[in-house]
């Protein structure tokens, strides 16, 4: 019952007063409807109603409105605290788990789940708990039933445990239905995803694109079977609610009265609470596949918490500042790392490597397509955590809850790099170095700053990675790791990365591990390392 475990959680006293003011409203229904029932008696037997009756109507019936708002605003109110603790908690494991455990999530199933299922929560739970007050309302009118006829009430409470029984039977055929629908609908995110990320190669290539298209189309169509199947199985449910209704309403008139003596003076009384059941009868049937969707929904987001807890890889504690920005060497010893299939079989592996980095030396790591340059570098920032191996700076062990601090000694442009909307965490950066640094990078006529924002990012890939290095650079690390930066520079700036940047930050005493192929540049560096296999195979001096 995973709705239930998440209105229970945190603060127990939301919960306890929706709780109370629900319970309370049952009981002002019940006695509405004993009130109603009172004044049909009158009214058959000719006795006018005196006006403390008509007065203790209205009190009631206000009771019960005032009551009902107020716990239904409250409930609202306490769904959504609690969706929202969900949605950070959720991010929160996020931004702490370790890269490869981030890859290895179905990016479909991880959108779908965070985007789609917490967002249908946030609709859907507020009439959930209406339903819920609805379940209390009809419980308080079998009480009152039970203070008319005790046969009746055994009789009505029987029929209605045998039907929420088969109901909730019923139920379960949906709930497997929903989870094939929210399958489908990553498998269509996801198809849906290579129009955006591969729109090039398809409009490059016109089999290619309608091939894609007719894929996409059986996805979207099959969604549409499988919805479609939902739907069908949600008006069984909600036909089975109210036959059932009727069918006991049927039983309560027209067969009760022939098994007990008495039972026809309080007739009118039960069926007119039978036929007060009817409002919270079909309030349950109706939301049970919002139910259904829903308690699926925290069971998706459950089942993301548990993947994201097993690739956690550091503390919640918040960082000040890394112990080992004045490092002045970084030893890496024998470090692996091996990329794995979900059977665990290996499928690459980077290492053994064996590397010192000095402070404030310029190194160019050389090699061809697959060479295991870029994983390299993931595991030497502390991005990937080694399979074996050690990393020591200035002589001392860097531990596993040390590696966040390791990270925090790099800044890096990727060569699949995110460019962010503004400089998060850097607020009260001066606004003239951004200036400055975009005059630098030669976009003053393309890009303003303002606001902690760049004006625009919608720039070529080059111009992109230009300010990818303002960010960086704004960052002001004790290493620099740039991958592949200048693949997508003109000849006129990528000459000046490596003739007046890089010399730049060598001068600044910053320490830089670049990925290049450019092979015309590499006096630029104090070392050149040449990568194979995942592996350094040779190391020369920068001139050579």
């Amino acid at each position: 019952m995973h709705i239930v475990r998440l209105l229970s959680m945190g603060n127990a006293t939301g919960f306890r007063y929706v709780l109370a003011v629900t319970c309370l409203a049952g009981l002002a229904n019940a006695a509405l409807l004993g009130m109603i029932n009172h004044a049909a008696e009158q009214a058959v037997l000719a006795q006018p109603l005196g006006g403390d009756t008509i007065a203790l109507y209205i009190c009631l019936f206000a009771f019960f409105y005032l009551s009902d708002r107020a716990s239904l605003r409250e409930a609202n109110r306490m769904v959504q605290h609690r969706l929202e603790a969900v949605r950070q908690r959720v991010v929160g494991k996020i931004r702490r788990v370790d890269l490869r455990g981030l890859e290895q999530l179905d990016q479909g199933e991880l959108f779908a789940t965070i985007a789609q299922e917490v967002n249908h929560l946030s609709q859907s739970l507020p009439l959930l708990v209406s339903a819920a007050q609805s379940s209390v309302l009809l419980v308080f009118c079998l009480l009152y039933i039970a203070t008319i006829s005790v046969a009746a009430f055994a009789v009505v409470a029987a029929c209605t445990v045998i039907g929420l029984v088969l109901f909730w039977m019923r139920r379960q055929r949906l709930d497997q239905a929903l989870v094939e629908v929210h399958h489908q609908e990553a498998a269509m995110l996801d198809s849906l995803g290579h129009f955006t990320k591969g729109f090039q190669e398809i409009r490059l290539n016109a089999d290619r694109n309608d091939a894609l298209f007719a894929h996409f189309t059986q996805v979207v169509d099959t969604l549409k079977g499988k919805v479609v199947g939902v739907g069908g199985k949600w008006v069984v449910l909600l036909q089975f609610g109210n036959a059932f209704l009727y069918a006991l309403v049927g039983v309560v008139i027209f067969i009760l009265p022939g098994f007990f003596d008495g039972y026809t003076d309080a007739i009118y009384k039960i069926t007119a609470a039978a036929i007060f059941c009817v409002g919270p009868v079909t309030a349950l049937t109706a939301v049970a596949p919002l139910y259904a969707r829903a308690d699926m929904g925290l069971g998706h987001v459950a089942k993301l918490e548990r993947r994201l807890d097993l690739g956690r890889s550091e503390p919640s504690e918040p960082l000040t500042v890394s112990r080992f920005a004045d490092f002045s060497t970084i030893t890496y010893e024998a470090l692996t790392f091996s990329y794995r299939d979900e059977a665990g079989d290996v499928l690459f592996t980077s290492g053994p490597l064996n590397l010192t980095l000095q402070r404030g030396e310029t190194v160019f790591v050389t090699g061809g397509n697959g060479s295991g340059k870029s994983t390299a570098m993931k595991l030497l920032c502390g991005l990937y955590t080694p399979d074996s191996g050690s990393i020591t700076i200035d002589g001392v062990p860097v531990s596993t809850d040390e590696r966040r601090d390791l990270r925090e000694v790099f800044a890096a442009v990727f060569a699949d790099f995110h460019l962010f909307d503004r400089l998060y965490g850097m607020e009260q950066v001066d606004p003239q170095r951004v200036t400055a640094l975009i005059a630098q990078m030669e976009l003053a006529d393309k890009v303003g700053f303002a606001d902690g924002r760049f004006s625009t990012t919608s720039l070529s890939t080059g111009q992109r990675k230009r300010l990818a290095l303002i960010v960086a650079l704004l960052e002001d690390r004790p290493v620099y790791l740039f991958d592949e930066w200048a693949a997508d520079q003109d000849a006129h700036f990528r000459d000046v990365f490596y003739t007046r940047l890089l010399p730049d930050l060598k001068a600044q005493g910053k320490t830089v591990l670049a990925v290049t192929h450019d092979d015309r540049y590499w006096s630029a560096c104090d070392r050149r390392l040449t990568m194979d296999l995942g592996v350094i195979t040779a190391e020369t001096r920068g001139a050579a």
